[in-house]
Order: structure tokens, then sequence, then C-alpha cells
């Protein structure tokens, strides 16, 4: 059977609200905290599901007859845009049906690169997703990002409590301001991965400032990084970005404690990333002291560059490939 791809009517709008409140989503938890409220089911159903999906963002169908078999919903920020949420009904096991999906991706590509906005893309699905996404935007072009692979976690309290290390100073932020300390402060945060990518990760994760709270992290009045704090359910999430002379020592270890004693609140449990996995596995053993198990992030993110306009010029010089990962400036510290 024919699959047709476009950008969703109205119609189509209202299933895949529909579909995405009965379970078909990519983000199983935050449907589960909108569906499991009849209020926040209507109003999403109803008001701001229709807005979100039809104004705010750009969804995309594939469909099948009469009946939508996937669908992509694309949210733009600053220079990304991503995927808010999407599913696939078909199971990727067959090729024809992999085609399918990745024509999808390619089509809410497509767009976003015509509308030259937002020159960077990416991909959120679960780590335990089939093997075949994964397989599917290699193909298409994206790569896997070096971005909150994984994670430390464990019950609050921690093991030890500590005072802020000697020498050390946190300094809250205002958080939706916060977007040119964090591009200049993240390199300091990698040591394998090329100045293009982590530009691309900042501009990834410049959307989820406004949703958190930050701090910035002195040593000696020098700024060397920063923290930020999210809150979910009863688990408390910080996220580290330092350099890498902090990995795994002993001031980065009572900075944990210190943050986890000073914000616990009435959270129960804590989540530990860092942006590079490098810099998690280097401080691995020092966290386990606070009884911290390693865990694989539940995401992965899955990147790729929209060129230009000026490269699409080139392209008509003879150039076909107009999508590409920058791999420029390898080995920046």
């Amino acid at each position: 059977m024919v699959t047709e791809i476009a950008r969703a009517t109205p119609e189509q709008i209202r299933e895949v609200l529909t579909l995405l409140v009965s379970g078909v989503t990519s983000d199983v938890s935050s449907m589960e905290e909108i569906a499991g409220s009849w209020w926040r089911r209507f109003l999403f159903l109803r008001w701001f599901g229709p807005r979100l999906l039809g104004s705010q963002m750009d969804t995309f169908v594939a469909v099948q007859g009469e009946r939508i078999i996937g669908f992509l919903v694309v949210q733009y920020d600053g220079d990304a845009a991503g995927t808010f949420d999407w599913a696939f009904m078909e199971p990727l096991t067959v090729e024809e049906n992999r085609e399918d999906f990745a024509d999808l991706i390619d089509t809410a590509l497509d767009h976003v690169e015509e509308q030259g906005l937002h020159p960077y893309f990416y991909f959120g699905f679960a780590t335990d997703s089939p093997a075949e996404i994964g397989q599917t935007l290699e193909e298409i072009g994206l790569r896997s990002a070096d971005y909150q692979t994984a994670q430390m976690v464990g019950r609050l309290p921690l093991a030890e409590t500590a005072a802020m290390p000697d020498g050390f100073r946190l300094s809250p932020q205002i958080s939706a301001r916060f977007g040119p300390r964090l591009a200049a402060l993240l390199p300091a945060a990698y040591l394998h991965v090329d100045r293009g990518e982590i530009e691309m990760i900042a501009a990834i994760h410049a959307g989820s400032l406004r949703s958190s709270k930050v701090f910035l992290i002195e040593q000696e009045s020098e700024v060397i990084g920063f923290v930020q704090q999210f809150r979910w359910r009863d688990e408390l999430r910080l996220l580290f970005a330092l350099p890498q002379r902090l990995w795994g020592t002993a001031p980065e270890r009572q900075l944990v404690a210190h943050l986890a004693q000073m914000l616990q609140g009435r959270n129960q449990r804590l989540r530990v990333r860092t942006f590079s996995r490098e810099h998690l596995e280097a401080s691995q053993e020092s966290f386990s002291r606070l009884r911290l198990a390693w865990q694989q992030a539940p995401w992965q993110r899955w990147i790729v560059v929209l060129r230009g306009d000026q490269d699409e010029m080139e392209s008509d010089n003879g150039n076909d490939d107009q999508r590409t990962v920058d791999e420029s400036d390898e080995g920046t510290p």
C-alpha cells in the first residue's frame, strides 16, 4: 500500500493528539502526566495540544489509506529544531516500513532546512528502542551526540555530607539569560568532541534552561563551570559542566554531596549527569563512594547540521550532498 507523507491537516492533528494520550508516544512518562488527569487530558486535547502541534510546532504524518502509521512533531527553539514527540506504528524489521520511517524524518528535515532559520536538528528516542531506529537515522545523515548518555543514581540522603570545597563558590543565575555563558563554558566539559558538535549541543541544550535552576561554579574567584538543577516527581537531578582537572577529584565529590544536601527538599532520589561521557567515566569511582550507581541514560539524541543558503548554492555548482554533520576542528580541548 502506498504511504503518503505530508504536514498534518487539522483533522490529522486531532488524531495525533488522541494517539499521544492513548500511549502512542516517544515520551511515555510525560504523556502519562497529562493523560493521568482528566482535566489535563481535556485541556491538552481541546486547547493546548491543537495550538502546540498546529501553530507553534510542525506536525508531519505518514498515512496509508485513511490510517496514520507514523507521525513526527518538530519543535523550534533558537538555533535548534528537533523532535517534540514521534511514533511509528509499523514494525521496523520490515524494509519497506524502515523506508517509510526514513521518508517521514527526511520530510521534516527538508521542511526545517527550507526555512533556513534553524541550522541544527536533533532526534530524541529512548535508549531501549529497537536498533533499527539508530540504523535509520545513521542512513539519513544523523549521528549520536555525546550528550548526557549516562548517569549515576541513588537514594537521598547520600552516604556523605559535605560543606562547600575550600575556595569554591556557587552563584545563582537567571536561567533564561544563561545561554551565552552556557556556550562559553561548555567546551571545557569535553575532551575529544569537535567545536562544531559542541556548538550544536549548546544550541540544543539552551531550550532546557527555562525549566531549571542554574548555578555558576567559581574556584578562587574564577568561573570554571556550572550546574543545572532539575526536579521530576521525587527526584533531584543535577547536571554538571566542569573542567577536566576536577573530574574524579575529592572537591568534585564534595560539591555533589553539598548540593544534594542543600537542594534535597522532599526529593528521595538523586540523578547526577555530566555533558560528556568521558567526564562521568572519570568520576564514576569517586561518585560510587556516595552510593551512586552507574546507569545508561534513558534517552539518546542524534544530531545533524542543516546547510544554509551558501551551501545550497555550492550544491548547485556540483556538490549534491546537501545535509552534513560538521566534523571540523577535531580535537578541541
